[in-house]
């Protein structure tokens, strides 16, 4: 570091040293986020620090899971309402889209399962104090489904799913990117005659647009064996897209029978379904 360089760097660090009846408004604050409770098997976490009154990003930070165990800090701007927002988890499965604003998303690649979101929206912050304290809490942002056919189809062994939605991400402030959603499940568990198909859906807007469509197979050819209407039933089920934590789900299509049950976690439904084969 050169001689002017120096100077520079002593001229700031004086500006802002405490003194009495001193002006800091032009001095950074000191911002302080506890990641202690968060679960080190959560592979990062992407910050987003933002001015509530224009919208804009004033800082991009990531976290990384060594790191949860000691307080981590950042200087930041005195402002009259800073909110931060947290993602934990973004993995493969996902495309970061990063404009410096709100309108930053993350949204779901390909036809694969969604990776395994956390989420924080902190509350509206002043920082025009020395030092900002703050607590990380994340909510789980995805669903993971088990799609259980109770006696499998004749058309065929080679079965597997289709998943649909209409929402195909998140904005950083947890606004849904409208879009095409779809996973395809080929890999399937086989006991006893049943099949199981397991994926996971990012948190969408319009829970009634999830379908999973069914195929078999038949000489080669592909062949419809049903169109299963997901979303209409999680909502029969009471299903809640907007709780602060997502449920997992396991369904379970019986073919001989024709009825559906739906499992909530430790609550279950049965609903019969007309079903053709």
């Amino acid at each position: 570091m050169n001689r002017f360089a120096i100077m520079c760097l002593v001229t700031i660090l004086c500006s802002c040293t405490p003194g009495i009846f001193e002006d800091r408004s032009a001095c950074p604050s000191w911002f302080s986020l506890d990641c202690s409770s968060v679960n080190t098997d959560i592979d990062r976490l992407h910050i987003w620090f933002t001015d509530e009154n224009t919208g804009k990003v004033l800082l991009k930070d990531t976290i990384y899971s060594s790191e949860y165990r000691t307080h981590h800090e950042v200087m930041l701007p005195r402002i009259d309402a800073l909110r931060y927002y947290v993602f934990g988890n973004i993995k493969s499965s996902s495309t970061v889209t990063d404009d410096m604003t709100l309108n930053s998303s993350i949204v779901k690649k390909g036809k694969v399962s969604s990776d395994s979101l956390y989420y924080q929206a902190s509350e509206k912050i002043s920082t025009h104090g020395e030092f900002i304290y703050d607590t990380v809490k994340l909510h789980k942002e995805f669903a993971t489904m088990d799609f259980i056919m109770d006696s499998t189809p004749q058309k065929g062994d080679d079965i597997h799913i289709d998943v649909y939605g209409t929402t195909a991400g998140l904005y950083i402030d947890r606004r849904h990117v409208p879009g095409n959603m779809s996973i395809s499940v080929e890999d399937r568990e086989t006991t006893d005659g049943n099949s199981l198909f397991r994926f996971r859906i990012m948190r969408q807007e319009n829970i009634e647009d999830l379908l999973i469509k069914i195929t078999g197979t038949v000489d080669n050819t592909p062949v419809k064996i049903e169109d299963f209407p997901l979303g209409e039933f999680l909502k029969k089920a009471n299903y809640n897209m907007q709780s602060d934590d997502l449920k997992d789900v396991t369904i379970t299509m019986d073919m001989s029978f024709n009825f559906i049950s739906i499992k909530i976690e430790n609550w279950t439904s049965t609903y019969p379904v007309d079903i053709e084969i």
